[in-house]
């Protein structure tokens, strides 16, 4: 049996097409990442509670990709597959990232960074904090570059 999956880079609001978001529209043109709904709401809850961070998918009902993003369109993170958790980091934050248990995303670009929002070494509590951390700093680390 086939699917016609639509590519989501098509559907992509244009005005994400910026300098700055290159790596992770090439990640999204090439590999066209679906997002699990946990790992898609999970960004959503941790977008919400920081002001001024704005959220997008180009399609809930077919449970595409999740992007955090800040007013000027610059993505600084993304949720995708199942468990997959990223964000775009300064090369200052790159190092605590990956010394607080993140790995780099190199399949991504350079500057991102994931987690294991289900890591089972680590207590939900903690990971809560962790997460809350990153994406904080993400959010920071791209608006003010």
């Amino acid at each position: 049996m086939t699917t016609d999956r639509k590519w989501l880079i098509d559907v992509t609001d244009p005005r994400f097409m910026i300098a700055g978001n290159e790596a992770v529209i090439e990640f999204i043109r090439r590999v066209n990442p679906f997002a699990h709904s946990d790992v898609g709401s999970l960004l959503l809850d941790l977008g919400r509670k920081i002001e001024g961070v704005r959220a997008y998918c180009p399609s809930y009902k077919q449970y595409a990709y999740v992007v955090l993003h800040t007013d000027t369109w610059r993505i600084f993170a993304i949720a995708y597959g199942q468990r997959g958790l990223a964000f775009r980091l300064s090369q200052a934050s790159r190092g605590d990232a990956v010394g607080d248990g993140g790995a780099t995303a190199g399949d991504i670009g350079d500057d991102w960074v994931k987690f294991d929002p289900w890591n089972p070494k680590v207590s939900a509590p903690q990971m809560k904090a962790r997460l809350e951390r990153w994406t904080a700093r993400a959010f920071a680390d791209t608006s003010t570059a």
